[in-house]
């Protein structure tokens, strides 16, 4: 299959039906959800745009990252949206059946718990931007010190049944790396080893060789290392890498509202 890279590619996350409620709140506050009859709006005209130009069935790139169950919400549109191709892009944790909360959305639950406006959360010794730098474990470490309650299952994300239903529908499983972090400072052997790994639990689960670097960040020297271990496809976000030009890497929009 031939994808085209000539329309923009929505990245998305959290989606809500109706006014945001509960955590909902807090990650459309950060501008990470969207409302499910503005997205549905937006992807009619996606999909009828690539109609009135005839491009191929499922060549039209919608990508969904993080592995949260709310996809699922759109599982009927796709079937009816035949130009459309949905992509969801899982952690290695999340392919390997793992289907607790990522740190940073395990925080915004407490704080929501909690009524606490995530702005806050800079008067309790941390920040978004710099847990974001950290690897994922030390997130979690971080947040088990301040007594945040753990979360090994979350009915939030996608279980292994649901994203194996998915795939069996036609979705495409993708990689979202081996630790939700920023990468561009790893060491690079040890971000050798993880994208290896990342690439191993993808193929035993059928998905294809397509890497959404966490939080859409990355550099023309990872970009490199991740095309030598066999990605094929690499995916960023524009408002944090949109300056690289890499073969095979695509820069894609966060739609929100």
């Amino acid at each position: 299959m031939i994808y085209s890279n000539q329309y923009e590619i929505p990245c998305l996350h959290r989606i809500h039906a109706g006014k945001p409620t509960g955590v909902h709140k807090v990650h459309h506050s950060i501008g990470m959800s969207i409302g499910l009859v503005s997205l549905i709006s937006r992807l009619e005209k996606l999909n009828s745009t690539a109609v009135s130009k005839m491009e191929a069935d499922r060549s039209i790139l919608v990508t969904f990252d993080d592995g949260w169950i709310d996809p699922m919400l759109l599982f009927d549109f796709f079937r009816s949206a035949t130009k459309l191709q949905p992509v969801l892009f899982l952690t290695h944790g999340q392919i390997s059946g793992h289907s607790g909360l990522l740190p940073l959305a395990r925080l915004y639950e407490w704080c929501d718990s909690q009524s606490l406006d995530i702005n806050s959360i800079k008067n309790l010794g941390i920040s978004r931007s710099e847990m974001k730098l950290l690897p994922e474990k030390h997130q979690h470490s971080i947040l088990d010190k301040m007594g945040i309650p753990p979360s090994n299952t979350s009915r939030q994300v996608l279980s292994v049944g649901k994203i194996e239903f998915l795939q069996d529908n036609g979705w495409l499983i993708g990689s979202h790396a081996h630790d939700h972090r920023d990468l561009r400072k790893s060491d690079m052997n040890q971000l050798e080893l993880g994208l290896k790994e990342a690439l191993e639990s993808l193929k035993k689960i059928g998905g294809v060789p397509w890497l959404a670097w966490p939080e859409g960040r990355c550099s023309k020297k990872i970009c490199e290392l991740a095309s030598k271990i066999g990605f094929e496809k690499q995916f960023s976000l524009n408002i944090e890498s949109g300056n690289i030009d890499f073969p095979g890497l695509l820069h894609r929009e966060i739609w929100s509202e």
